[in-house]
């Protein structure tokens, strides 16, 4: 018999209508969420972390968004035993807050430990060099890096990046160009590069704006190629 996270669960009556099950395990209700927020392009483009919900799952949650963080606090008003959170004060009334009276305290003595050594130790002064050193080293995230299309790579101005900078080149591209709508923000006019990209479409929604551009992540690179690739940029720059 499973138990745990794997045990399946009775569910509430509107997660079991959404979801088509009156009983399912924990991990299996959040890979069913994942599975229907990234089909419907729920995550916050500007914040992947955070999920913009639909009516439908508004429906469930009563609530605008949430993230992927506290994503569960939710779900779990919606198994059983059915336990209601508080998501502004479920640990007020947590065995934590009753040490929390003794924090500022222990939080004073190390500042004032942190600023007795800071007075006694000398300070780094930092070189100018190291400082344009510095400024021009360009950090690998933890995102895969791709070789873009052409057509992409016309609007972001690379021809190697990770997903995220794409997408921050992308708005960068639409704020430049001022293709938002003026009466609604999330609405994007495509001019002739960014049609290219969006499917040739003329306009498109900030929400619905990211299922057009995997067709444009041809080729997935490794890291180390990404690397190599702006450590050239920058020697072509000198």
């Amino acid at each position: 018999k499973k138990g745990g996270l794997a045990a399946k669960k009775p569910l509430s009556a509107a997660l079991s209508k959404f979801l088509g099950h009156a009983e399912m395990a924990r991990t299996e209700i959040v890979k069913a969420l994942w599975a229907y927020i990234r089909k419907h392009d729920l995550q916050n483009p500007d914040n992947r972390k955070e999920i913009l919900l639909d009516d439908a799952m508004r429906g469930v949650f009563g609530c605008e968004r949430f993230t992927m963080f506290t994503m569960n606090k939710y779900v779990s008003a919606h198994i059983h035993p059915f336990t209601k959170v508080d998501l502004e004060h479920n640990s007020s009334r947590s065995p934590s807050s009753s040490s929390s009276s003794r924090t500022p305290s222990r939080q004073a003595k190390k500042r004032a430990r942190t600023k007795s050594s800071s007075s006694t130790t000398p300070k780094r002064s930092t070189s100018s060099a190291e400082k344009v050193v510095a400024k021009r080293r360009k950090k690998v995230g933890t995102q895969p890096p791709y070789r873009l299309s052409e057509a992409l790579q016309a609007v972001v101005g690379a021809e190697i990046l990770p997903r995220p900078q794409v997408v921050s080149q992308l708005w960068n591209y639409i704020k430049r160009h001022d293709l938002q709508q003026a009466s609604d923000k999330r609405q994007i006019r495509c001019d002739d590069l960014l049609r290219k990209v969006m499917g040739g479409k003329a306009t498109v929604t900030m929400f619905n704006m990211n299922q057009y551009i995997t067709p444009h992540l041809i080729e997935k690179l490794d890291k180390k190629e990404y690397q190599n690739h702006n450590n050239q940029e920058d020697g072509d720059d000198e």
